[in-house]
């Protein structure tokens, strides 16, 4: 999620909350806009983060100071709460599956392929998303599910880098089946889990809070088991890094979804969350110097319309 979180990270979680029909307004607009730059940000400033920092310890930093920020803003807004043991059992399954084991994946993908590949595929979750939700939550196939899954996974082979194609392995091959494996976890995460805990009772403040707490917590049991493959390394100019990613990817992020979801209707403001592929582009390219391949860019082309299409599908 989003990001990181929700990067794409959370604030995909709460894509039901909101009324039902009318137009967006400018004002909902913009603010869905910046959520979506922000969670760019927050999944671009992972790759320089972790050329300083491992990776266990940047899910453990980065989801521990998401945890606090979503716990003061909790605090002030009044709206920490938990209805039920069942809620809250269902929003740390969330951030185990998504923040923990998707977080995981997707900086192994960011080790083993650009920036822009990493993103992209990643950010399809919302087409996982609906078919998690036709499995576990009962929901109808839709048309649009089957064209988007197909133009997601054509953009995924015009993502793979040709000559790891031909040799069937090396890195870059890796890093993209890495990034798709984490737009699914991200997905599933974000539909069944978040959804049931939101339909009994819990407030998306309290909801991000949990998240992001076993997000922390799930990637510091895995510690233990993963600290001889992943040697410990910490720079402190990684925690600049990290502060960027967390409290404005997937903190601020959050906030700003959440509040044009209150201006406007879910299934208008979804549409938008499409933009997040535009951005992390963007920023791979004017932070990161990546320079896309015109292949690449069929690739992003085509992920980014799966998205779209199962966005306006909603």
């Amino acid at each position: 999620m989003a990001g990181g979180v929700k990067g794409r990270d959370v604030p995909s979680i709460v894509s039901d909350l909101g009324t039902t029909g009318g137009p967006i307004s400018v004002q909902a607009l913009a603010l869905a806009l910046a959520a979506s730059a922000a969670w760019g940000i927050g999944m671009t400033a992972a790759v320089p983060a972790i050329r300083y920092v491992d990776r266990l310890t940047y899910l453990v930093v980065r989801w521990g100071l998401v945890a606090l920020f979503a716990l003061a803003y909790a605090v002030a807004t009044r709206a920490l709460a938990i209805p039920s043991l069942q809620a809250a059992g269902y929003a740390v399954l969330a951030g185990f599956i998504d923040a923990t084991l998707g977080g995981l994946l997707y900086l192994m993908a960011l080790e083993r392929t650009s920036a822009y590949r990493a993103t992209t595929l990643s950010n399809t979750a919302p087409l996982w998303g609906v078919f998690a939700a036709i499995l576990f939550l009962g929901e109808a196939m839709r048309w649009q599910a089957v064209v988007a899954a197909i133009l997601a996974v054509a953009g995924a082979a015009f993502l793979v880098e040709r000559r790891d194609a031909q040799r069937g392995r090396g890195k870059g091959l890796a890093g993209t089946l890495y990034a798709l494996a984490t737009g699914v976890l991200w997905g599933v995460a974000e539909t069944v889990p978040a959804k049931l805990a939101l339909d009994r009772g819990l407030s998306s403040e309290t909801l991000l809070l949990l998240f992001a707490a076993s997000g922390a917590l799930g990637a510091a049991l895995l510690l233990p088991f993963l600290r001889r493959r992943v040697p410990a390394r910490f720079a402190p100019r990684g925690l600049g890094y990290i502060v960027l990613s967390g409290i404005v990817g997937a903190g601020v992020g959050w906030l700003l979804w959440l509040e044009s979801l209150r201006r406007a209707a879910a299934s208008s403001v979804a549409p938008v969350r499409g933009a997040t592929l535009l951005f992390c582009l963007l920023f791979s390219v004017l932070f990161l110097r990546e320079r896309p391949t015109p292949r690449a860019l069929w690739g992003v082309l085509l992920a980014g319309a799966s998205v779209a299409l199962i966005s306006l599908g909603v």
